[in-house]
């Protein structure tokens, strides 16, 4: 105190415009650094308040896998090409629907074996069926002959249903491939159904077929196909379809098959999907984890 006694004021009042001046300048350095910095230099620049230091830009999380990185991590590129182009072993992806790569990627109906969900997560499926769903369309993934397995059956299952005079159900499987497909086939397969609806059963079949030149036709039987549907259904949680594709089987099945059908039948009216799935996999002598 005796030091500042022997000072004038007006000496007092020039050092504190000195120490005000100095901050002001000490700041506005510090705002010419952040804005000198890039994005990734402004996570470091701090500054110091009352000797302690803290950051002035918040470090970001990590980056969510994208699903282009999800589709490579599962090795789906080692069939399909890296950019989902197709090559030798596998077609393009490119035109699919989400629906469809979950569908294909857990009850496959062709050489493609199934993934679990121990061997890929839902979440990773999601992104994958995501980024497939994303990709441009391809001019000749619109082919018939590129349809995938699950798709062209429900063809077949349409064209085996107006063969049978059964127009109600003919006009369930057009309506799954409406949901499904686009442009000249969506088309299509809405003037399909107009007929079906028109009782024009031989018009449509045509137009349907048309829809499935140069797809060889499965070699199973209407019963083997609908339970095909049916696990496929089980698979994306459609116990409705499920139950549907079974009435089929079980109304053509006979003795112990169709003792069999009714058993899985009566495990999907009760909910039990896990149990009736196991039937109808146990049907079609294949093994279900």
């Amino acid at each position: 105190m005796a030091f500042w006694s022997r000072r004038s004021p007006n000496t007092l009042a020039g050092v504190l415009v000195f120490v005000a001046v100095a901050v002001a300048l000490g700041a506005g350095l510090i705002g010419w650094a952040i804005g000198q910095a890039t994005d990734e230099e402004a996570v470091t620049v701090t500054t110091t308040v009352a000797g302690e230091t803290q950051p002035t830009v918040e470090q970001p999380g990590a980056a969510t896998p994208t699903g282009s990185a999800a589709y490579l991590a599962a090795g789906c590129g080692a069939c399909h090409g890296e950019n989902a182009e197709g090559t030798d072993v596998a077609p393009s992806l490119a035109g699919h629907t989400s629906q469809q790569v979950h569908q294909q990627v857990r009850s496959p109906l062709a050489q493609m074996p199934a993934y679990s969900e121990e061997q890929l997560a839902d979440d990773d499926l999601e992104a994958i069926a995501d980024y497939v769903a994303g990709l441009e369309p391809m001019e000749e993934h619109m082919e018939p002959v590129k349809l995938s397995e699950a798709l062209a059956i429900h063809h077949w299952m349409a064209i085996s249903a107006i063969a049978a005079g059964d127009r109600g159900d003919a006009l369930h499987h057009v309506g799954h491939i409406i949901q499904t497909v686009k442009g000249e086939h969506l088309e299509t397969m809405k003037e399909a159904r107009k007929m079906l609806r028109a009782g024009e059963l031989h018009e449509a079949e045509h137009l349907i077929e048309e829809m499935l030149a140069g797809k060889a036709k499965p070699g199973l039987s209407r019963e083997r196909l609908s339970l095909r549907l049916a696990l496929s259904a089980i698979d994306l949680r459609d116990r409705a379809e499920a139950i549907h594709q079974m009435r089929h089987f079980v109304e053509q099945a006979q003795g112990a098959e169709r003792a069999k059908g009714q058993a899985a039948l009566a495990h999907l009216r009760e909910g039990d999907l896990h149990g009736a799935e196991h039937g109808i996999a146990g049907l079609l002598g294949i093994e279900r984890e």
